[in-house]
């Protein structure tokens, strides 16, 4: 279900008037309280509470952002990723939302309401899409298209769920153009600033490291960073998180300069994220892309793919403190992608579902499912999910709104579930309005969203009676009895397809 959010409150402090019609919108839920949050700051400035969210998804993963100092190429601040200057400015962002720039520094409402601030400033006519333009340039607004479009499963930092479910794209003409890298055929080409990198000719014989760096700060932040003047930093590519999209701000013959005192030999690529919460941040697809392009760059410049030409920012002799990406970054796996030409394998077997066998209409229950990960890769908290099976991406009668990223998507992976273990899948599924009992057989599998369709299709079968009946039989259970179902077809898997990116 879709619901217009209407701005029923003037702006604090902004002295500006919300927009002046409602926008269909997809609501914020979970059991995160920054769902209230971005929802009660949407209806006080007229920034939708879904674009909130994914802004907040997109550069901090909900993690309250503290500047890094000499460990970040970003500086940035709170849930929003504000900085001291540029179209984020933390400074204006307080005065135009009516809180002290102490406030936004340390409270979470106040960050979000600065981040906010800024938007709603841009909103000129209620486009929304100039806002993000504004804030983080066009690959940044591209960025939050996407996530909508799929919707969100995040959790915050004390792991609760902050959902924003799947909605139609609302496509932008010309964002799917971009600029030819200069380099790495798969890259986009967003130039650092001039002064930030040394003009040189290498080649072949000059070039013999690759050097892994992490961020420290979101990957909008990172590419502002390095065209800014008074940067000094540059890196020759940044990745980033959440779909392994690629930037390339320095040609490779030229010098960047990432690594103090290794520059001239070595190549930099940055990936987004936080070498401390390395399970949100490193994610399968980014480290997959990541490995396609040192793969081609070792086999550009003759580098071995091993740890050792391919190294750490923290393992390289370059006069620094740095420490990145750290020990959270999986270098077996990740020289193992180089070595493969960045091909992960996502298999699943040994499931078991435990759901109710019974339900009436109306009826919540919870569904949980677990399975062992039989495949080379990672699954991530946000894009390793449930979707509807026979035929695929159908919606689900079970469907509940505020709990699902959509019809056809019931639920991301509860954690980080490394190759070789069990994750589980949690969702409710609520009955559907009957007259008389009715038997649903609702069939699902797993898909790694924008790759692949993999493990077992199971199936999901309850007995739904209308609301008041009461439930007859001996073998009947009460709706909070859960047991194990046994799945239909276990040992048939699906074929898997790849999507179309």
């Amino acid at each position: 279900m879709r619901i217009a959010l209407f701005a029923t409150a003037a702006l604090v402090g902004c002295g500006l008037s919300p927009a002046e019609a409602p926008v269909e919108r997809t609501p914020v839920a979970g059991s995160s309280p920054l769902a209230d949050i971005f929802t009660r700051v949407s209806l006080d400035t007229g920034v939708p509470a879904d674009v909130l969210a994914a802004v907040s998804w997109n550069e901090t993963r909900f993690h309250f952002a503290t500047p890094g100092g000499e460990h970040s190429h970003a500086f940035e601040t709170g849930l929003m990723a504000l900085t001291e200057s540029g179209p984020r400015d933390l400074h204006r962002g307080a005065m135009l939302a009516g809180v002290s720039e102490h406030t936004v520094r340390t409270d979470v409402e106040a960050s979000i309401r600065a981040g906010a601030a800024l938007l709603r400033e841009q909103m000129i006519d209620g486009d929304v899409t100039r806002a993000l333009r504004a804030y983080g340039g066009t690959s940044f607004a591209h960025a939050i298209d996407k996530a909508l479009a799929r919707g969100i499963d995040g959790r915050d930092d004390a792991g609760r769920a902050v959902v924003v479910a799947a909605r139609a794209a609302a496509r932008v003409p010309g964002f799917s153009s971009v600029t030819q890298a200069a380099g790495y055929p798969g890259a986009e080409w967003i130039p650092a600033y001039s002064g930030n990198y040394q003009v040189a000719n290498r080649g072949v014989g000059d070039i013999t490291s690759i050097i892994i760096h992490d961020t420290e700060g979101s990957y909008s932040g990172t590419i502002s960073w390095f065209k800014d003047p008074d940067a000094n930093v540059s890196a020759h590519y940044v990745i980033r998180s959440s779909d392994g999209h690629i930037a390339q701000m320095v040609d490779e013959k030229n010098v960047a300069w990432h690594i103090a005192c290794f520059n001239t030999s070595s190549i930099g690529l940055e990936h987004e994220g936080y070498a401390a919460k390395p399970d949100q941040w490193f994610t399968e697809a980014m480290y997959a892309e990541s490995a396609k392009l040192t793969a081609y760059l070792a086999d550009k410049y003759m580098i071995e793919k091993s740890h050792g030409p391919i190294q750490g920012h923290g393992e390289a002799p370059d006069c620094s403190t740095h420490t990145d990406p750290g020990p959270g970054w999986k270098w077996d796996h990740y020289i193992d992608l180089v070595r493969t030409g960045g091909a992960p394998q996502f298999t699943a077997a040994d499931i078991v579902v435990e759901a109710p066998k019974l339900i009436t209409s109306g009826e919540l229950a919870t569904v949980t499912v677990t399975i062992k990960n039989t495949g080379t890769a990672a699954w991530d908290l946000d894009a390793t999910r449930i979707g509807t099976a026979d035929p695929q991406d159908r919606p689900s009668a079970l469907f509940v709104d505020g709990d699902w990223l959509g019809p056809d998507r019931p639920t991301a992976v509860d954690g980080l579930t490394e190759a070789g273990t069990s994750g589980t899948f949690t969702f409710q599924i609520r009955g559907p309005d009957v007259s008389e009992a009715k038997t649903y057989d609702e069939a699902f599998s797993f898909v790694q969203e924008g790759v692949t369709w993999f493990g077992p299709t199971f199936h999901v079968v309850l007995l739904v009676q209308p609301s008041g009946d009461e439930p007859g039989g001996c073998s009947a259970t009460s709706s909070g009895g859960v047991v194990s179902l046994l799945l239909l077809a276990l040992l048939r898997r699906r074929k898997r397809r790849a999507f179309t990116r």
